[in-house]
């Protein structure tokens, strides 16, 4: 559906309710609002929650384990066998092309670093590890910035800026607020350090499938983008570069999927499924 024939359905025969008022009323204004669809039901979100407990198990898994000298391929074993032990299925796995269960991105790769036995952790290191699990249907999704052994204080603080970005994106995400909220008070922040924010990737739905609408964009202007309101449940993923905000695809990947920046500056990230409610974002993926 396109963005300009979407509406907001009413249920027939049933009062219009405080959620329908406000929807209706953006809507009547012309601004992008969610269709009724994105609206979780209480088993769903319950689905979403329990998948969620298991991706974040997984990652503390892998946080118990990541050392130096280790391989990224290591990491992936790790990721599949704790998934499939607990009765999960890691979401990335053949996804659209994707060979792996998780995407370890090491320095200047901003995301979707494809594991392998050849890609060795150093000394200094900062590496992402985004994780998606699938579990009895549901999906969650949630990556971590790890640090091996001492880096510098350069890198430290593009790993615990990023860090603050997630946070304060999801204190901007309040009931009704528009996606632009979101993605204005990460890129005030990120620029303090002259940082950039990627602009090519963003966050987005998830919980029924792998990405749902909306797009959750990490930049731009208060007011814009779609509408979010209770029941929605979405990531922030800042992905936050040392330099440039720019990016490009590693013609040496065979897959086509690891994006680094355009400078080859380091990158970093941090990331969490969140449920909008009455009172502001509970997250789904501690």
């Amino acid at each position: 559906m396109s963005k300009k024939n979407r509406r907001w359905s009413l249920i027939p025969n049933q009062p219009l309710t405080e959620l329908d008022k406000r929807v209706l009323y953006w809507e009547n204004k012309g601004r992008e609002v969610p269709t009724r669809d994105l609206i979780k039901t209480p088993e769903q979100i319950e689905g979403i929650r329990k998948s969620g407990l298991l991706n974040t198990a997984v990652l503390d898994e892998v946080a118990r384990n990541i050392h130096e000298g280790m391989s990224t391929l290591e990491i992936d074993e790790i990721v599949y066998n704790y998934t499939t032990q607990h009765g999960g299925i890691p979401a990335p796995l053949n996804y659209e092309g994707f060979p792996k269960s998780v995407c370890t991105s090491i320095n200047e790769v901003v995301c979707h670093g494809i594991p392998k036995a050849t890609d060795v952790l150093r000394e200094g290191d900062i590496i992402n590890v985004d994780c998606t699990t699938i579990l009895d249907g549901y999906y969650a999704d949630a990556s971590r910035m790890f640090i091996i052994g001492k880096t510098t204080p350069e890198k430290e603080q593009l790993v615990r800026v990023a860090k603050e970005c997630l946070e304060i994106g999801a204190e901007a995400a309040t009931p009704y607020c528009f996606v632009g909220d979101i993605g204005n008070a990460i890129q005030k922040h990120a620029k303090k350090y002259h940082y950039g924010i990627v602009r090519d990737l963003c966050g987005h739905g998830v919980g029924n499938a792998f990405h749902e609408e909306p797009e959750v964009v990490h930049y731009g202007k208060k007011g814009t983008g779609m509408l979010i309101v209770p029941g929605m449940v979405f990531t922030i993923e800042p992905m936050v570069n040392m330099g440039t905000w720019r990016v490009f695809i590693d013609s040496d990947d065979p897959y086509g999927w690891e994006v680094i920046s355009e400078d080859e500056l380091p990158s970093a990230q941090w990331e969490h499924t969140f449920l909008m409610t009455e009172h502001g974002v509970e997250i789904l993926t501690y």
